[in-house]
């Protein structure tokens, strides 16, 4: 009777040890889908406060003095550029960036390029911002990248394949 007793003791502890332990792991996956959630949602909420800055500049008319703005704030950001095209200079130029890289707008596959996307500009050339604001006679040239900062442009923003922004296009010419 006593080995009976003992047996039923083990049996039930273990019963209740299993118990125990599935009541544990159910509350854990049922907590755990809370936080993937959660955190897929504060991602999502700081990839639109990330990209918000640039909605300002997303398919609108800006002035000279936005441009220039825009030049100032980003020169500092990784993996990004700003191309100017004024009246006089169609193919545009660059703003000065600290990493000295520009980026082409989004191009088709190609053998230099097989995923597409964009592409490193290394030829291109780039002004930094007390240049685009110099007026004076001697740096004007052929090649015109003074900004009058009362002209309008039109901004366009252009995202890779991850949804962040690698170029902010100014027009002069877009803007009429």
């Amino acid at each position: 009777m006593e080995n009976i007793s003992t047996g039923l003791k083990w049996v039930i502890g273990i019963i209740v040890t299993i118990l125990i332990i599935a009541a544990g792991v159910s509350i854990y996956l049922v907590i755990n889908n809370y936080f993937i959630r959660a955190q897929e949602q504060t991602l999502a909420q700081t990839q639109m406060i990330n990209q918000a800055e640039f909605n300002s500049y997303d398919n609108k008319n800006v002035s000279g003095q936005d441009v220039i703005n825009a030049a100032m704030k980003f020169k500092g950001r990784p993996q990004f550029s700003i191309l100017i095209k004024t009246g006089i200079n169609d193919k545009g130029f660059y703003a000065k960036n600290t990493y000295e890289t520009y980026y082409d707008t989004e191009t088709g596959k190609t053998d230099e390029n097989p995923t597409g996307g964009f592409v490193k500009n290394n030829s291109a050339k780039s002004h930094s911002v007390s240049e685009m604001l110099d007026q004076s006679e001697d740096l004007k040239n052929d090649e015109n990248y003074n900004i009058n900062t009362l002209s309008l442009f039109r901004a366009n923003v252009h995202r890779d394949n991850n949804g962040e922004v690698r170029l902010i296009v100014f027009d002069q010419n877009e803007a009429k």
